[in-house]
C-alpha cells in the first residue's frame, strides 16, 4: 500500500512539473486577410510588423525558461486585441494561447512600448493648420477642420480598487477611451486633456 502511495505521489509531482507547450498562434499573420486582420486587431498586415518590428527590443525580455518566451509578435496581437475588442483579459488570453497572467503583464508593457516608439504630436504651427484644414475640405468640403474626435468604452473586468470610478454612464465597468485623428487617419495625443488612446489605457 505504501509502495503504491509513493507511485502516486511520484506521478502527481512529475504532472505538476510538466514542461510547458507554449501554443504559437501568431499564424493569424500570415493566414488572414488585411480585411480580417483590421476587423480583428484594426491594422492591416504591414502596420502589425510595423508595430513589431518598433517594439521588439523593449518586450522581448530575459528568460529562465529556455525556449519558452512569448515572441513580439504574439504580445502585439495580443495588446491590439485587447484596445481594438475591448475583450475581457481572460478572453485576449485564450485566442492567443497564452494565460491571463501573462496577457495582464504583456499589454501595458507593450503600450508604453508603442508610446514611446510612436510619438504623436498635433501641429501647432500655423502653416501646418492650414494644410491641416485644407486636407479635411477636400475629403468632405467642410471648412476649418483640423482634427475628428471620437471615444469607445471599452469593458473590463471589475477593479479591485476603486471600483465606482469604473462604472460608466451605461452602467458597467469600462475605461473611456478617447482620440483625435488627422485628415491622414493619423492620431493625435490632444485629447480628453492631453491624453491620447494608449496612454489612457494604461494611466
Amino acid at each position: 500500500m505504501a509502495a503504491l502511495i509513493a507511485l502516486l505521489d511520484d506521478r502527481n509531482r512529475r504532472a505538476l512539473h510538466r514542461e510547458r507547450v507554449f501554443r504559437d498562434h501568431s499564424e493569424v499573420l500570415d493566414t488572414f486577410s488585411d480585411q480580417d486582420l483590421i476587423a480583428r486587431y484594426r491594422f492591416d498586415r504591414n502596420c502589425i510588423f510595423e508595430i513589431i518590428d518598433k517594439v521588439r527590443g523593449d518586450v522581448t525580455l530575459p528568460t529562465n525558461r529556455g525556449g519558452h518566451v512569448i515572441p513580439p509578435r504574439i504580445q502585439v496581437l495580443v495588446t491590439l486585441r485587447y484596445l481594438a475588442k475591448g475583450d475581457f483579459l481572460s478572453e485576449v488570453a485564450d485566442i492567443h494561447g497564452i494565460s491571463r497572467s501573462s496577457a495582464s503583464r504583456i499589454i501595458p508593457r507593450v503600450c508604453r512600448s508603442i508610446i514611446k516608439n510612436f510619438p504623436i504630436r498635433y501641429p501647432t504651427d500655423p502653416q501646418a493648420i492650414t494644410n491641416m484644414k485644407t486636407k479635411f475640405y477636400r475629403i468632405a468640403n467642410f471648412p476649418n477642420v483640423i482634427g475628428c474626435i471620437d471615444g469607445v468604452l471599452i469593458g473590463i473586468q471589475t477593479p479591485y480598487q476603486d471600483e465606482a470610478s469604473y462604472v460608466c454612464r451605461k452602467g458597467f465597468h469600462a475605461l473611456n477611451v478617447q482620440a483625435i485623428a488627422d485628415a491622414e487617419m493619423k492620431g493625435s495625443d490632444r485629447a480628453a486633456g492631453d491624453f491620447g488612446v494608449i496612454t489612457t489605457l494604461i494611466g
